[in-house]
C-alpha cells in the first residue's frame, strides 16, 4: 500500500477507541431485566433454584464466605414460588434472583475455570446484594423461625 493511503495516526487512535470503550456496561440492568423476566415462569425460576443449589454444593469450599446467605436467598425465593412467603417487596426480589442468575450463569467476569480465584467475583456480587437485602433476609430468617414453631 503506499504512503498516501495509509490511515493517519488519528484515524488509528480513534479506531482504538472504538473497540476498547471508555468504562465497562453497568452489568445492574442486564440482571434486572434478566430477573425480571426468569420471575415470569414458574419453571425458569425452579430451573434457576436447581441449577443453583447444584453449582452451591458442588463449590462449597470457595463459597464459605456467603454459604449461610446463598442459602437463605435459596429458600426465600422457593418460599417465595411456593407462595408461602410473600412479603418481600419486588425490589429485593429482583436483587436475589439477579445474584443468583449472574452466580449460575458460565459467562464470569473471572472465569471459573481459575478454581477458587474464579468465584471472587460470585462471592462479590451475592455480598453485594446481602448487603443492600439484608434486612429482607433476616425478616424471612424471623419468619422461618415462628412458621416452624407454629407448626
Amino acid at each position: 500500500m503506499p504512503p498516501s493511503e495509509l490511515p493517519d495516526e488519528d484515524a488509528l487512535q480513534r479506531s482504538d477507541d472504538a473497540l476498547l470503550p471508555d468504562e465497562a456496561p453497568d452489568p445492574i440492568p442486564v440482571l434486572t431485566e434478566a430477573a425480571s423476566r426468569v420471575l415470569q415462569r414458574r419453571f425458569r425460576i425452579v430451573l434457576l433454584i436447581r441449577n443453583a443449589y447444584e453449582r452451591m454444593l458442588s463449590h462449597s469450599d470457595v463459597l464459605s464466605a456467603v454459604w449461610r446467605d446463598l442459602r437463605t436467598m435459596l429458600r426465600l425465593v422457593i418460599r417465595w414460588v411456593d407462595q408461602s412467603y410473600q412479603r418481600i417487596s419486588w425490589t429485593p426480589l429482583l436483587l436475589i434472583v439477579g445474584a443468583l442468575i449472574y452466580f449460575v450463569t458460565p459467562v464470569d467476569v473471572v472465569p471459573d475455570a481459575l478454581g477458587a480465584l474464579g468465584f471472587v467475583d460470585d462471592v462479590t456480587v451475592i455480598s453485594t446484594v446481602v448487603q443492600r437485602v439484608r434486612h429482607e433476609l433476616d425478616r424471612f430468617r424471623h419468619w422461618e423461625k415462628t412458621t416452624a414453631l407454629t407448626d
